[in-house]
């Protein structure tokens, strides 16, 4: 196996709480100059939103086969939790096989208070720490591998996203479905 010491020692330190790290595609891009080009497939294909059948190239990665199969359980348990007067079978992901994965412990407890919060945002906060926590996880003996470069690209797309939420556009969002919702309900009272 490959070992990238100059490019893994150069990687900045991530931490869950950054705000301003390296964009996924700015990754993705500067990699081109380190990675053979089937390696940069391998790490293209790891992606935060684990795909409901493995397929494609990077798939047969041990640790992006691993973080599916976690993202796929964390997804399966909030699915289970969410669907608890209906059947949740038809919403469940599974792996290549048809398997649904299954929920350790960690990962049902993590759904249970994401799914506890009366607040969404504080959800995905939980349920972002319960991602990174394993992915802290799968870097453990993996020092200048691919496998290390693979989760920090991991990473960097939970801290891409954590972007995303911000307060004026969530209550941007918020007040045009709040206006939708209204305009419905006068337009059925005026009918």
């Amino acid at each position: 196996m490959s070992q990238y010491y100059f490019l893994v020692a150069s990687l900045p330190l991530l931490a869950f709480e950054d705000r301003d790290a390296t964009e996924p595609a700015a990754f993705l891009e500067s990699l081109g100059d380190h990675l053979p080009p089937s390696e940069l497939e391998t790490v293209a294909a790891a992606r935060i939103d684990a795909p409901s059948v493995e397929a494609g190239a990077g798939a047969a990665h041990p640790a992006i086969e691993n973080w599916n199969r976690f993202e796929r359980g964390l997804r399966n348990a909030l699915v289970r939790l969410r669907a608890s007067r209906t059947d949740p079978g038809e919403f469940i992901r599974r792996d290549a096989n048809g398997d649904a994965a299954d929920d350790p412990v960690e990962i049902a407890e993590a759904a249970r208070e994401a799914h506890a919060h009366e607040s969404p945002l504080s959800g995905e906060g939980i349920l972002n720490r319960a991602r990174w926590a394993h992915l802290d996880e799968l870097e453990v003996g993996h020092f200048f591998d691919l496998d290390r470069i693979i989760v920090y690209y991991l990473k960097l797309q939970i801290l891409a996203r954590r972007r995303l939420f911000t307060r004026h556009d969530g209550e941007q969002r918020f007040a045009a479905i709040n206006e939708q919702i209204m305009n419905d309900y006068y337009q059925e009272q005026s009918e």
